[in-house]
């Protein structure tokens, strides 16, 4: 069954919180030297029978919205794909034309959801990582399936 899927209100802010801290062991995100409190910022949540199973953050700019975080509890069901189905929808009905997405070199999985999605790689920022490690010491030196972080891949979309 899908998950229910809803915007992001005050009251979730502690539990969205605490799965932030969870799978971002903070829900303070690096990015371009930017320290971003994602607890903070608008999004979706998906909730199984009351539970939290699912969360997209967003930074929303202008001209198009960048997709901060995104996880899925209940991986292979499907509500990693109803989230972004619900940024879509959110950014058409605002009139933005474009969505991006950053993220780790070694995050391969990552990589596999969105291209199949319709995002298209357009850049590698080279040792990115290494220096927000310096500011976020937090930050593992060996990634997913035992790659090293240096790098971060800049994917989007037209929408």
């Amino acid at each position: 069954m899908p998950a229910l899927i809803r915007a992001i209100e005050e009251a979730d802010r502690p539990a969205v919180t605490r799965l932030l801290t969870d799978r971002w062991a903070s829900p303070d995100i690096l990015i371009e030297g930017v320290m971003i409190d994602a607890s903070a910022l608008p999004g979706f949540l998906a909730e199984d029978n009351g539970d939290l199973v699912g969360l997209v953050t967003l930074i929303k700019r202008d001209t198009e919205w960048e997709i901060l975080t995104l996880d899925s509890l209940s991986r292979w069901a499907g509500t990693g794909t109803q989230l972004l189905d619900a940024v879509v929808q959110d950014a058409r009905r605002q009139g933005l034309t474009r969505l991006m997405v950053r993220t780790s070199n070694d995050n391969l999985d990552a990589f596999r959801f969105y291209q199949r999605r319709g995002f298209r790689l357009e850049r590698v920022v080279p040792g990115v990582i290494d220096a927000e490690r310096r500011l976020k010491p937090e930050i593992p030196i060996i990634g997913e399936y035992g790659i090293p972080l240096h790098d971060e891949i800049v994917f989007g979309r037209k929408i």
